[in-house]
């Protein structure tokens, strides 16, 4: 079999020695040495012979390395530049089912075959890693990098858009096995959305773009084509996401605790107890990885971090922390609801739907969340707003979490939809009639938290972080279970007991 000529050649290169000479018309592929210090990182086509007439480019060296967690992937990047400069190393962490569900479409590349779909499109929360990941998997998989971006394609002059857009498209093409990178691709994706209605330029690029992709499957071409976007799914234009395409939208979702601990451990060295108290707090108020880089940089700097909640989207993970098990009345707390409850068989069934009817859900929250997540070890998403449901939903199926819902913070018609489309277990939460909405099984709770007082107050109390005093746990333990119970929540909202103390 013939081996065509090299079309293009990027070289990594180490101690800053560029190639003064290179071994023409040899057959190279990506590892191949073609100096005592330069090593071919990407050649198109692969295998190929090296010819005067290859495109030759020095370039940084990037090393990916994949870990596998509990529950995530720590990807680490090593960047060694040609140029002689100091090795840096930089970490990503990505929820497990996420990396598997990317490596199971493009994981063909690595075998020089083309991708299942050859388009994917990630979304999710801004900070979450989308496009940290977007430019990762070149390194990984050993492709050629296109962009494209708005201000490279669209332009006022007719016609204009569209030629430059297919000619960043054949370039491509021409470099396979390559990617083409749009981030920020919201332009694209939901061009209506961003224009207030589609222009004719905006119909012809989209009209390319699904072209393309069309085409590449059609054709088994070895081009990926990767968009970043901060959208809904069903804000992106229906037919890019049939298989074939770019098939269903992965979400980032934001970190867990695991994701935030180790990436404060490994890659910044933060000790362990530290770490674990930075990680509770990120988590809980809803932080990025972004957000996650810049308080650890803070801690580092100044010994003392800050955690501002990020922008709020409607949904949250929620971690209670695991230190709480130590204490002996919560631990019974735990114990005795799940053998009134069953809380995990109910949570192992997909379609289960309970309502705790009982407790205010202020109250409700940091107690149902504890016995998912510590007593039967799932994640909680906890939804009290409409905003990016689809979002969420999404978030929740790619974790195997569990939703608590606070059912007075959505509209009906909103849990009509939550109740009939999940395929996941739903615990709604607050004294709302749930029941004239949707079908659910009711529980009542607030017989087994009332005997367990002590327990369940230290739970309210240490998820809005509050300190409580002997006098106060004395007041919680000496009235009765309805006024126990209205103290919980006024503990909650206010801060402190303002109920009366009764005589025994």
């Amino acid at each position: 079999m013939s081996v065509r000529a090299c079309l293009s050649v990027k070289l990594a290169c180490f101690e800053g020695r560029e190639p003064t000479t290179l071994p023409l018309y040899a057959i190279i592929k990506s590892g191949t040495w073609v100096t005592p210090y330069c090593v071919v990182k990407i050649c198109s086509p692969s295998p190929c012979l090296l010819h005067p007439s290859s495109t030759v480019n020095v370039v940084d060296y990037a090393e990916v390395g994949v870990e596998k967690l509990e529950h995530n992937y720590m990807i680490t990047v090593k960047y060694v530049s040609w140029k002689g400069d100091a090795a840096r190393t930089e970490y990503y962490v990505y929820p497990a089912r996420v990396w598997e569900k990317v490596l199971n479409t493009v994981s063909p590349l690595l075998e020089d075959k083309p991708p299942r779909n050859p388009g994917v499109i990630f979304i999710g929360a801004p900070g979450t890693g989308k496009s940290s990941l977007m430019r990762i998997l070149p390194d990984y998989l050993g492709l050629s990098v296109v962009e494209v971006g708005a201000e490279h394609v669209l332009s006022k002059w007719v016609g204009e858009s569209e030629k430059m857009i297919a000619e960043l498209f054949s370039k491509a093409e021409a470099t396979q096995p390559s990617s083409i990178l749009v981030d920020e691709g919201d332009w694209i994706l939901s061009p209506a959305r961003e224009t207030g209605g589609l222009s004719e330029v905006s119909q012809n690029i989209l009209g390319i773009v699904k072209r393309k992709l069309a085409d590449y499957y059609k054709r088994g071409s070895k081009v990926l084509v990767i968009f970043t976007a901060n959208l809904a799914e069903s804000s992106i234009d229906s037919t890019l996401k049939r298989e074939g395409r770019c098939g269903k939208p992965v979400v980032i979702p934001l970190p867990d605790f695991e994701a935030v601990y180790s990436y404060l451990t490994t890659a910044v060295g933060i000790e362990p107890k530290t770490a674990e108290r930075m990680a509770l707090d990120a988590v809980n108020a809803g932080l990025s990885m972004a957000d996650v880089v810049q308080m650890a940089n803070t801690y580092k700097d100044t010994g003392r971090y800050y955690v501002e909640a990020m922008r709020y989207r409607g949904y949250r993970r929620y971690v209670v922390p695991a230190s709480v098990l130590e204490e002996a009345d919560v631990k019974a707390l735990m114990d005795d609801l799940e053998n009134a409850f069953w809380f995990t068989n109910v949570t192992s069934y997909r379609r289960a739907r309970v309502w705790v009817s009982d407790l205010d859900a202020v109250v409700a929250l940091p107690i149902i969340s504890a016995v998912v997540g510590l007593r039967i070890k799932k994640p909680v998403v906890i939804i009290d707003h409409w905003k990016y449901m689809d979002e969420a939903i999404d978030m929740i199926n790619l974790l195997g979490a569990v939703a608590v819902v606070v059912d007075w913070a959505l509209h009906p018609e909103y849990v009509k939809t939550l109740w009939m489309t999940s395929d996941f277990p739903i615990i709604f939460i607050g004294k709302d009639n749930v029941r004239s909405i949707v079908e659910v099984h009711q529980i009542g709770v607030k017989n087994v938290i009332s005997a367990h007082r002590v327990g369940a107050a230290k739970l309210v109390a240490d998820a809005y972080g509050i300190k409580l005093s002997s006098d106060q746990v004395a007041r919680l333990k000496a009235v009765t279970t309805e006024e126990f119970l209205s103290n919980l929540a006024e503990l909650a909202l206010s801060g402190r007991v303002v109920g009366v103390l009764r005589k025994v």
